[in-house]
């Protein structure tokens, strides 16, 4: 009987939709597997440009020849699998909503073609010879309107164009200049939604994602970033108004900070900067920022709090950085909201700044190394001068074990000639110290819906063991 009703159920539903069950019929599909045709498909046949709205066709290759526009009562949606090509600088502007919407096993591309990668170490490596900094295409740049950007296993590569490449008025959107280059990812409702899921940014000029205007809520989880930034930029960097999640992402090779959040902007009426920063791993951040003490893993700034646990930092040029100029949240995170992160240093001059020189970062005992193993007895935190001294018991301890990432970094390279994946795996050996180490205490903000498509699907809650890969299989799934 059930078989019986469920045909039936089928059969009535499949005549409301679709007019006839003769229809169904002729076009020949199975009433149990049928799937609505997608609104308004968006045809391959020409290079796009202008207003946009309806859906990019999974198998589909499509080329935008100039900015294309989501008006704000239009959506985007690309299914998986779909590639996207960007020339002459475009990029995608976002009134609307914007839904990329890639799986595990068909992701989808927002890409340049032609493009040749040079992931392997390269001794003296040089940004300005490297592809991934020539910013070929704009990026995805939501306005105040965009209610929803959601990015799901997508790839986003080659970003940075100038903002009025093409004649563009995109820099309105941004509050820049014509000339400045653009983010990866802009986001700037303070009531939208942006989630970014299991996602891949290769290659920025600048920030690879800001969360600015007042902001809005966000989740960026189990994502990896390589080679965000030519001589500055941060790779995640929330202003005022943005709460949310950052967690399980992997970072390598980042311009500045990893991971920022900046209350700079905040006025009456905008949330305050709060984000929850957890289980990531940042390896050889801020070695291409040309400006005097700026990031390269953590950051925290201009009234900003959150909470920073479990992450793995290793061979950054700074640790953890809370500014007292202008001063972060320091009452609310000093309240137990930071720990249990684990450092590694290659070399003195990277245990020398586990905590930064000339910044407020207050040690803490649940850090790896133990700070009271390398710092000085009479170590003031809030006047940290340097304590290079004692540092050399900070270098070479307690290597996390990648699964073929050499430590110390051997080869001849520097630190920063080694800004992306490549062959290197950073999963860690069963032996790894930095199993079981984890704090699991709290809990994510966790602020949007779950949803498989139109929400986060999975908030991965904090981890047993240090940074974004888990013994268990949780976390990052980028192996």
């Amino acid at each position: 009987m059930k078989k019986i009703f469920f045909l039936s159920l089928s059969i009535a539903l499949a005549a409301t939709l679709f007019s006839s069950c003769k229809k169904l019929a002729e076009d020949k599909r199975d009433l149990y597997v049928y799937v609505p045709a997608p609104a308004n498909p968006i045809s391959d046949a020409a290079p796009l440009c202008g207003n946009i709205t309806g859906t990019m066709l999974s198998g589909k290759t499509y080329t935008v020849g100039c900015d294309i526009y989501v008006q704000p009562t239009d959506t985007l949606i690309i299914q998986p699998g779909a590639r996207v090509n960007f020339t002459n600088g475009a990029g995608i502007i976002v009134k609307g909503s914007f839904f990329s919407l890639g799986t595990k096993d068909n992701p989808i591309w927002l890409t340049v073609a032609g493009q040749t990668k040079t992931d392997q170490p390269k001794v003296n490596f040089k940004a300005g010879n490297d592809s991934a900094f020539n910013g070929k295409w704009k990026g995805i740049l939501g306005d105040a309107t965009c209610p929803y950007m959601i990015i799901k296993w997508t790839h986003i590569e080659y970003t940075g164009a100038t903002l009025n490449a093409g004649g563009s008025t995109a820099y309105t959107v941004l509050n820049l200049t014509a000339t400045d280059p653009s983010y990866a990812v802009y986001f700037s409702n303070p009531n939208g939604v942006l989630v970014m899921e299991d996602s891949w940014l290769y290659g920025s000029v600048d920030d690879a994602m800001r969360v600015s205007g007042a902001g809005g809520k966000f989740a960026i989880l189990r994502c990896t970033f390589e080679k965000c930034g030519k001589s500055g930029g941060d790779v995640l960097n929330i202003k005022s108004g943005g709460t949310g999640d950052m967690a399980y992402n992997l970072f390598i090779g980042d311009a500045t900070n990893g991971l920022k959040a900046s209350d700079k902007g905040s006025g009456p009426g905008i949330a305050k900067c709060n984000v929850r920063m957890y289980n990531n791993t940042v390896i050889n951040g801020g070695y291409r920022q040309t400006k005097t003490g700026r990031g390269g893993s953590i950051n925290f700034e201009e009234g900003a709090r959150g909470m920073a646990f479990n992450n793995l930092i290793v061979n950054c040029r700074f640790g953890l950085r809370i500014l007292s100029n202008v001063a972060a949240d320091t009452a609310y995170l000093y309240a137990g909201h930071y720990g249990y992160n684990y450092y590694y240093a290659d070399s003195l001059s990277v245990a020398g700044e586990i905590y930064p020189t000339t910044y407020i970062t207050k040690p803490q005992p649940t850090d790896f190394p133990n700070p009271s193993t390398f710092l000085p007895t009479n170590f003031n935190y809030l006047s940290n001068s340097g304590y290079l001294a004692t540092a050399v018991n900070a270098v070479q301890v307690g290597n996390p074990m990648f699964f073929n990432y050499p430590l110390p970094v051997t080869g001849g390279y520097r630190l920063q000639d080694i800004n992306a994946v490549g062959n290197f795996k950073f999963t860690l050996q069963p032996n790894s110290p930095c199993i079981g180490k984890g704090y699991k205490g709290f809990q994510p903000l966790q602020l949007i819906p779950t949803d498989e498509k139109y929400g986060v699907t999975d908030y991965t809650q904090p981890g047993s063991d240090i940074g974004c890969y888990q013994s268990n299989g949780t976390g990052n799934q980028h192996y």
